[in-house]
């Protein structure tokens, strides 16, 4: 099957849900489209909307020794399940330079966010521990061309794409499909 037209590392003039879906039609699965932030760079757009916690919005720092800076820290957004609520504040930061970071997987909600969870935390080689900001846009390219094959397959497995928009351009980090 044909993939979406987007190449890897290349920005083009299509839109996150357009992408998605057209990536809907290439399976026979449940596919989910989510929204990746940090919460401060959100507020910056959506001053009078802040996140809050729902079957849909999902605060990744919850249940780590970081919960209390989740108000400052990364949340994945279900735009699947709520379009209405979260695609307006995420399309003016992919608008914007501050970017937006957008997920397509066929996980579920918690599953994913748990999946995430995990990966918050890396280990340095001085054997300390650092945040990974993966969930900001502005630098995911880059922490991504860092990784390994092994570490990319490992970092990946829970989607199916991994895209990120900034400037009204969006940008495949990562597709299963590898296109």
């Amino acid at each position: 099957m044909p993939q979406p037209p987007l190449l890897e590392g290349s920005p083009v003039a299509i839109q996150a849900e357009e992408h998605f879906a057209a990536r809907l039609q290439q399976t026979n699965f449940p596919l989910r489209l989510y929204g990746l932030v940090d919460a401060l760079l959100h507020a910056q757009v959506s001053a009078t909307q802040p996140l809050f916690r729902s079957s849909s919005c999902v605060a990744l720092f919850d249940g780590t020794p970081d919960e209390a800076l989740a108000h400052a820290g990364p949340w994945l957004l279900d735009c699947s399940a709520d379009r209405s609520a979260h695609i307006p504040a995420l399309q003016r930061l992919a608008e914007s330079e501050l970017g937006c970071t957008w997920i397509v997987s066929g996980y579920a909600m918690d599953d994913l966010a748990e999946a995430l969870r995990a990966r918050l935390d890396v280990r340095m080689p001085n054997g300390t521990t650092a945040l990974l900001r993966y969930y900001d846009a502005r630098i995911a390219d880059d922490i991504a061309a860092l990784l390994t094959p092994e570490q990319r397959a490992t970092f990946f497995a829970p989607v199916q794409d991994w895209l990120v928009e900034r400037n009204g351009k969006l940008i495949r980090i990562h597709s299963a499909h590898g296109a």
